[in-house]
Parts: structure tokens; sequence; C-alpha cells
């Protein structure tokens, strides 16, 4: 486990002492190899002095290795290659009880055991426990919970032939003992949870006066008691009681946006505990996340940025056509551009240019889709430029569209089929630019405008038909990508290429440019725009995960657009498209009832999207819950929607299971954030996000909840399609504060 530098909030504000709760203080313990003292009966490992016999084993790992306290790659058993049926038993030096048994498997970072079965010797009869039998696991550590009395043996067995890799077992009285009490080992770099105490998990950053503010205690009854108190105070400001494992202090509206708060949770037979510290302010996500959401746009700018790469070929670093990072930034823009002209320059166009058409300059050409992007590079330095004194986000735009009409034609290298082409997404991306030019036209030369203008223009074709991609009937099963967590390939939907109804918006954009310019085909672009929502309308089954959260970061392409369409265009809107938005937000609710008011992939085994890494989708629900609300009619529907839309973000800065924030390197852009992510991704692989200031990199997986801290982590790369869903959901949340719906430019 990594632990994040803690920074203070500003260089003037007095430096704050890193803060470890108890879970955190185990996992270090446990870390350095030094157990912990004074351990609760029901928490002492009762495999010490056992008696280890084993169906077979390999010479250098033997059946005793999982008895010796140590967790780790080289203290693993192993049967013997040929064993048909391998099994492990411990035998207790007398009879003993048995609350918990957890077993440590796996092999590196892959997964866990997949299965296994659990038999123990009572009173002379071998008997299978209730759980015993595992089946599904990806679990490097995973609990088997049980109530039984007087076991002389426990025995485990492989229902198939196999090497085991059985790193320990470790077995307790207490049902709910602290996992890894009594073990040490590298491998045990999970956040090792106290569940005697009572577990508060809130948004590290903070939350919004007036927004709904909410947390989860995992483990704490009905009836729980919670206090709110200004951080090292004692002074009780709000009082409450946990429901559910929920706790709602929306109530509590401080007047001083100074003040850090903590959380205390008392009742029951868990000893107290308390939150991480966290702000309450009227503005708090343009205080605290605007600067860095912006900051990660412009470091990971493809060449021209923190590393002179280009993975992808984009104009972003591991950038595709459906990135929506150039809308993104339209948006953002739009939603207060007061707000963003402010903001301090950080792009000089003229320094860059100079630095990467110099002679000297070295371009790592060892990345995927890498031919031809410095010429595209110096051909975009050819255009003429934005004001030097344009706000950063314009630039961006700039840099982006102007990046796409000098090399259009683009490929992800993640196995597309679609190949390298002028793909109709990376045409729709500009089409934001040419709508919202009247905004723009004061920091951008008219060159430009008519370059944009011609290559939209020229290539909309596709745009105005279905997308062949959108047809559920295209999609992947679960079992088709059952294998090792899939990084590429076709991956449909789940890599998000596609969302139905991209093009939705777009032509409605397109619509409003050629009546704007007189042009007489505007209403080409409507029709389009009204053929998809209809085929939307009656294609897409919202009961399919696959067709909403299975998007993954791409989801914000279709809800938000059909709810453009609907507000834009109430009398050319097809028949029923309010009632599909409204069947949505009904199935993103139930599946959203939960102490995390998190929205599930479905209502089975998937909490996230399977196999993958799906911040994107956390970060973006906002502008799709929220866009639904202003136009569903009930007013029920409409707060849990706001709720799960502001969870959402909760739940990226530490309302998880994980009880970590979404960044793993939260010195860079996110200081108020006590704990990064735990796992970090390689440095110097594809788009380089360690360079990065503001990168979003992961989250909890199905395997980690409902409360499974101790659960496999997903892979800890983010992407700078993240940096766009949050864009888009940081415009959102100013709309809907504004006026619920979007603007006009």
């Amino acid at each position: 486990m990594t632990f994040p530098i803690f920074m203070p909030r500003r260089l003037s504000d007095p430096v704050r002492r890193p803060r470890f709760p108890a879970a955190m203080l185990l996992s270090l313990a446990l870390l350095m190899g030094s157990g912990l003292p004074g351990l609760a009966a029901g928490d002492v490992n009762l495999t010490e002095g056992a008696r280890v016999t084993s169906s077979s084993a390999m010479p250098t790992n033997k059946a005793e290795f999982v008895v010796d306290g140590v967790v780790s790659d080289e203290s693993r058993w192993l049967a013997a290659s040929g064993d048909a049926a391998p099994w492990v038993e411990l035998t207790f030096s007398k009879p003993v009880n048995i609350g918990s048994v957890d077993v440590y498997s796996g092999w590196k970072d892959e997964g866990g055991l997949e299965g296994f079965d659990l038999s123990v010797v009572v009173d002379g009869k071998r008997v299978s426990p209730d759980q015993g039998q595992v089946r599904n696991n990806r679990d490097l550590a995973k609990r088997v919970e049980t109530n039984l009395r007087n076991v002389t043996s426990l025995r485990l067995t492989l229902p198939k032939s196999g090497p085991a890799r059985i790193r320990e077992i470790a077995v307790y009285e207490a049902k709910h003992a602290m996992v890894g009490a009594g073990l040490k080992g590298k491998v045990l770099t999970r956040q090792m949870v106290d569940r005697s105490v009572h577990q508060v998990a809130v948004n590290q950053v903070g939350y919004e006066t007036l927004r709904p503010k909410r947390f989860t205690a995992p483990l704490s009854p009905d009836g729980a008691r919670f206090s709110i108190h200004e951080a090292g105070g004692t002074t009780v400001l709000h009082e409450g009681e946990i429901r559910e494992g929920l706790g709602d202090f929306s109530a509590f509206r401080p007047k001083d946006a100074s003040k850090r708060y903590m959380i205390e949770v008392t009742g029951g037979s868990l000893k107290n505990g308390r939150s991480d510290p966290f702000l309450i302010a009227d503005n708090l996500y343009q205080e605290q996340f605007w600067q860095s959401a912006v900051d990660f746009l412009i470091d990971s700018r493809s060449v021209v940025a923190t590393h002179p790469s280009a993975y992808g070929g984009c104009p972003w670093r591991d950038g595709t056509y459906y990135d929506a990072i150039i809308p993104s930034l339209v948006m953002f823009y739009l939603s207060d551009r007061g707000k963003v002209d402010a903001m301090p320059r950080q792009i000089d166009w003229a320094a860059e240019k100079a630095r990467v058409t110099d002679a000297g300059f070295r371009f790592d050409a060892k990345n995927p889709c890498s031919e031809g992007v410095m010429e595209a590079v110096r051909s975009y330095h050819q255009l003429e430029p934005p004001k030097p004194d344009a706000p950063d986000v314009v630039k961006m735009i700039h840099w982006g569209a102007g990046y796409y009409l000098v090399n259009p034609a683009t490929q992800d290298p993640s196995g597309d089929p679609d190949k390298r082409r002028i793909h109709s997404q990376t045409v729709e991306q500009v089409a934001y630019v040419l709508w919202a030019w009247p905004a723009l036209k004061q920091w951008l030369p008219e060159s430009f405008h008519e370059r944009c203008r011609e290559f939209c223009f020229a290539n909309w074709a596709p745009s105005l038909e279905i997308d062949r991609w959108w047809e559920p009937t295209t999609y992947l099963t679960l079992e088709q990508i059952s294998e090792k967590n899939p990084m590429g390939g076709l991956l449909h939907p789940y890599k998000g290429r596609h969302a139905p109804g991209h093009s939705i918006v777009p032509n409605l954009l397109m619509h409003e440019v050629a009546k704007r310019e007189g042009r007489s085909d505007s209403r080409v672009y409507l029709d389009a725009a009204v053929k998809q929502a209809a085929w939307c309308v009656a294609n897409l089954d919202w009961n399919d995960p696959r067709t909403t959260k299975g998007q993954r970061m791409s989801e914000h392409r279709t809800i938000p657009n059909l709810v453009w369409m609907l507000q834009r265009y109430p009398k050319e809107s097809p028949p029923g498209l309010k009632e599909k938005i409204t069947e949505w937000a009904k199935v993103a609710v139930s599946r959203s009832n939960n102490y995390w008011d998190f929205r599930r992939y479905d209502l089975g085994t998937e909490w996230t999207i399977p196999k993958v890494n799906d911040v994107g989708n956390s970060i973006s629900l906002p502008a799709i819950a929220l866009s639904a609300s202003w136009v569903v009619e009930d007013s029920g529907l409409k707060k849990r929607l706001e709720q799960i839309a502001f969870g959402s973000i909760d739940h990226v800065f530490g309302r998880n299971p994980c009880q970590a924030a979404a960044p793993c390197h939260p010195e860079m852009g996110f200081p108020e954030v006590e704990r990064g992510w735990p796992k970090s991704h390689p440095d110097n692989i594809c788009a380089r996000l360690e360079l990065c200031r503001g990168s979003l990199s992961s989250l909890s997986g199905s395997e980690m909840y409902p409360f499974n801290p101790e659960g496999t982590f997903r892979h800890a790369e983010g992407w700078v399609n993240y940096g766009a869903c949050w864009c888009i959901s940081l415009a959102y949340l100013r709309f809907d504060l504004n006026s619920g719906r979007t603007p006009q430019p």
C-alpha cells in the first residue's frame, strides 16, 4: 500500500498532520510485520500450533506455509502437479470454536482461488458448515463466516485439480474478527478494517451546503447515533440516527465555509468511530474541483504537455474519437463563462509551438498509432492561433478541434474493429465548436471557425444514420468477457465506444448552426435527431444494464442527449420520449437502494461494470441523473435522482468500500483528500497520467461490495476520457443550479 503525502489546503494554512484511522493503523502494523498487541480473544488466530497435512505439495511450497502467519507469494502451499483433488487440513491442538475462516490465495495481483470447499470435524464427525462451499471467487482474501463449536480439524478441498496457491488460512472465534489480525506479509496491501469499530465513509473533500449530504456506516446497526463536530472539537453541532447503514445530515448547513468537520458514530456493541474531516461550503465543487479538472486536461495533451508522446494518436494521450473531450470543454465553458475567464492562464501557445517545432525536440514514437503525429502537431501550429489571453479551456478547444482538422483519421489502439478512419464521433466533437461560436469568437480566429464549418458539413453524412453499434444484439454477454480482465478488443459495449444516441445532440447543434447561417438543409439534421431519438425509445431496454451503466464512461451521451431533445424540441420529439427517460430514472433508482447510494450494474452479483475500472461511470453519473431529474414529474423520484447524483461524487472521493478517494496521487490537485487510491498504475506507460495533475485513477469493483475492502483491486490506470466525464458533470452541476437546462451559447 502506498500512503499519500498530505498537503495543506493552501500555503497560508497550517500544515495538517496525516490522520490514520484505526483501520489504516492496522494495515500499517501488518505491513511492518509487527502484528497488533492486545487483540481481543475473538481476534486471535487459532491456527498457531496446528498440525498441517495435505494431499500433496511442491518441494519448495510446503503445506505448513498455510499457517506460518505470513501472507506472501514466497510462503504459499502449492499442490503437486497431477493432484486430482488437492486438499490441505489443519488439526488443532485442542477443540476450538470457529466464527470465521479467512483464506488468502492467488499469485501476485491475479485473482484468488476460484472455488473451494470447507469441512470440519466436530465430535469425531466430518460436517460441511453453512457457506462452506465457495464458487466464482476472485478475492485474494475470502472470508467464510460460520458458527461452529468443538472443532478438532478443518479441511479445505479444491473441487477440481489445480495448484491451489494458498498463501495462508486464518481461523478466528469471532464472526467479525479483524481481517488480517495476527498476520504479516507484503501481500497484505489491502485496507484492513477493524470491524469492532463503527466505520464512517464520507466524501473526504466535502459537501455543498444546500445539496444532499449523506455518509455510509456499513457496520452500524439501526439506531446507532451520529454527531457532527468541528475537526478536533467536541461540541455537538448536529445529531442524527443511522438507518440501514446510512446517515443523512442534509439539514446541517453551517455558515463558516473555512471549518472542517467530522462525524462520530456511537452505539451498539461497536466502539466509537470517526470519519475523515471534510468541508461544507456553498460553492465547494467550483472551489475544490474546477481548477484540477482543467489542469488534468492541460497536462494530458499529446506531445505538447507533460510527456512528448501521443498514445493512440489523438489530441490527448490515450484519447479516442469517442472521448468527448472537446464537447466537455465547450459545456464546461458555457456553464460559467465568468468563472472560466477568471481562471489563471497556463498555456502559452507560442512557447509550445517553439518547443515542439524545434529541430532538437525528441518525440516518443514508441506508442501505438503514433505515425503522423508530429506532422499533425506541426501542421496544427500553422493554424491561426487563439488570442494570447484566451482562457486555457478555450485554448484547449482550439487545440483539440485544430488537431482533428489537420489529422482527422484516427484509430483506437485497443483492438477497435472500426480501424483507422474519420469517425463520425470525431466530426460530432467539432460540431460543438461550431454551435458555441457566438461564445468563443472573442477568443478564436474566424479562419478557425471557417475550417471547422467546412470539416463538419463535408463529413457529416454518417452522423445522419443509426449507428450499427447501437443495436443491443451486437453487445457481448458477461460470459463472453469472463476471462482475464479485458483491456482491449471488441469489449462491446463495456469499452464505451458507441453509446446509443451519441449523435442526437450533435445533429440538433448542426440544425441550429444551419439555421443561423441560412442554409437550406437545416431540417435534415433535425429529422435525423428525431429519427435517432425514436430509435432509442423503441429499441433500448433500460433493464438490460448493457444499455446504461454498461456503456461505461460514455453513458452521458445517451440520457442527457434525450433530455436535450425533449427540452429544446418538445413538439418534434418522438412519442414516448418523456416516459422513456422516466423509465430510465426508475431503473437507476431501483439499483441505488443500498447504503452507498451507489447505482449498481445489476441486482445480481455485479455491482460495477464487469471486469473493468469504471470510475468514469461514477464521475459522469451526476450529469446523467441530474439531466433526467429535469424532466421527470414525480417529486420523490426527482429527490432520489439528486441523492444518487451527489452520492456518486461522494463515492469518487471516499464514500466507497475501500474508503479511499479515486486519485492515487491526491497531492497533485486534491489537497483535502486524506487517502488516495492505494494501488497505482506503473509509471511511464500509455498516457503517463502520473505526470498529470487532477488524475482520477480507480475505484472499488464488485469484489469489494457491499463491504469487503480486502477484495481485489481493479485495473489502477485512469483514462483521459474520465477527464471529459468530470468536466461534463461539473458543467451539469452548474446547469442544474442555474436553470435546470443546458444553456444557449
